[in-house]
C-alpha cells in the first residue's frame, strides 16, 4: 500500500485541499481543526517556486513547508491507522453497549500525537465523503486534558471550547467564573452526530484524578456513542486503572508487549530499530525534501548516522531533518550535508 492510500485510508479521497494560510490551526478548537482535517497534503513544487538564489522572507512557501513536511509512514502509523480503521468501522454500526475505545501508548517523541491527529482526519474524510457536506455535523473533536480537573466543570470546559460554546456566567465579561457545560456539550454532540473523541496528553492525570477523569468520559460517551482513543505515554495503564481500580504511585514507561486481561485496543508507538523499516521512514523524508540541489538518496546514504543521531524516535528525526533543510533554503546552499547536521542539536545524542 502506498503513503497516498494510507493516509486515505478511511476514504478514497483527501477532504477538498484548504489554503494553507500562515498561522497555525489549534487543532482544539472546530475552526482549527476542520482547517487542518481538510487541508490537503501535498509538498510545493519547485516550478512553482521562487527562482534558487532569490532571497526567501520568513514566510516563504518552501520554508513553512519545510517546518512539518508530510507524514512519514512510520511502522506505528502503518499499523495504528490499519487497526483504527477496523474498530471505527465496526463501532460506526454498532448499537448495543458502548463502543470500544483505543488507546494511543508508547515512550515520548515516537510520533502518538501524529497518529491520533491521523486517525481522525481520516475517520472525518469517511464521514463527509460518505454522507456528503453539513455545516451542523461535527464527526471529530479533539481536546486535550485541561490544567484543571478538579470537577466536572473543568472537564466540560475543552469540550464546550472545540464546540464554540459560550461557557461564562456573564457572556459579555469573560472575567466571570465559568459554568458547568456538561448538558450543552452532550446535547450539542448529540444534535452533530459526533461519533469520534480524541484525548491527548493523558500522561498529565495524576492518581488522584484518573477516576473522576473516566467517570466524565464514559458519561459522555454513554449519552453520544463517541468513540474515545486515549493518548498519552503510559496510557495503557491510566485506562486500566480507570477500569480497575489497581493503585499506581507513579506513572510508568511504556513497556511494549504488556498483556492485560479484558482492557481495550492498544496502538503502540515505539522509537524505530535500525534496520529496513528506518531506511524506509529516511527514504520517506529524503524523497519528500523540496531543495534545489539536493540529490535524491542523499538522506538515505546517511541512515546509519541519522539513527545514531536520533535513536530511531521520529520527533527528533523530524527535527533534525526539518531544521536542516531550512537552513539549506535560508543560507542558499539549498542541500543537507554531514557537517550541517551536526550543527544542529535536538536535545538527544548531541555532543557538547
Amino acid at each position: 500500500m502506498s503513503r497516498e492510500e494510507l493516509i486515505r485510508t478511511f476514504s478514497p479521497h483527501v477532504a477538498d485541499a484548504v489554503t494553507r494560510t500562515f498561522e497555525v490551526p489549534l487543532l482544539t478548537y472546530r475552526e482549527g481543526w476542520d482547517t487542518g482535517a481538510r487541508r490537503l497534503l501535498a509538498a510545493p513544487d519547485l516550478a512553482d517556486s521562487a527562482p534558487k538564489g532569490t532571497p526567501v522572507g520568513p514566510r516563504d512557501p518552501r520554508l513553512m513547508y519545510h517546518a512539518e513536511m508530510l507524514p512519514v509512514i512510520t511502522p506505528a502509523l502503518r499499523r495504528g491507522l490499519h487497526d483504527a480503521r477496523r474498530q471505527l468501522r465496526k463501532n460506526r454500526f454498532s448499537s448495543v453497549g458502548r463502543a470500544t475505545n483505543m488507546i494511543i501508548d508508547g515512550d515520548r517523541g515516537c510520533g502518538k500525537t501524529t497518529l491520533l491527529v491521523q486517525i481522525g482526519r481520516g475517520y472525518q474524510g469517511l464521514i463527509e465523503t460518505d454522507l456528503g457536506p453539513d455545516a451542523n455535523r461535527i464527526p471529530v473533536i479533539y481536546i486535550t486534558v485541561p490544567s484543571e480537573r478538579d470537577s466536572t466543570l473543568h472537564w466540560s470546559l475543552p469540550f464546550a471550547e472545540f464546540l464554540g460554546l459560550n461557557h461564562t456566567l456573564n457572556p459579555t465579561d469573560r472575567t466571570r467564573r465559568p459554568s458547568d457545560m456538561t448538558e450543552p456539550v452532550t446535547h450539542v454532540m448529540h444534535k452533530a452526530r459526533t461519533r469520534l473523541v480524541l484525548v491527548d496528553g493523558l500522561d498529565r492525570l495524576a492518581d488522584n484524578e484518573i477516576h473522576g477523569a473516566f467517570d466524565y468520559f464514559e458519561t459522555l460517551q454513554d449519552r453520544t456513542r463517541a468513540t474515545f482513543v486515549y493518548c498519552g505515554t503510559g496510557a495503557a495503564d491510566i485506562v486500566h486503572e480507570a477500569r480497575y481500580g489497581r493503585r499506581r504511585k507513579n506513572l510508568p514507561k511504556a513497556v511494549k508487549g504488556t498483556v492485560r486481561p479484558d482492557t481495550q485496543p492498544v496502538l503502540w508507538a515505539g522509537a524505530i530499530d535500525y534496520g529496513d523499516d528506518w531506511h524506509s521512514v529516511v527514504k520517506g523524508f529524503d524523497d519528500d525534501l523540496r531543495l534545489y540541489d539536493h540529490i535524491p538518496g542523499t538522506l538515505v546514504k546517511m541512515s546509519r548516522y541519522l539513527h545514531k543521531r536520533t535513536g530511531g524516535y521520529i520527533n527528533t528525526l523530524n527535527d533534525l531533518v526539518c531544521t536542516a533543510a531550512q537552513d539549506a533554503i535560508e543560507t542558499g546552499t539549498e542541500t543537507i550535508t554531514r557537517p550541517l547536521l551536526d550543527t544542529i542539536r535536538t536535545g538527544r545524542h548531541d555532543t557538547w
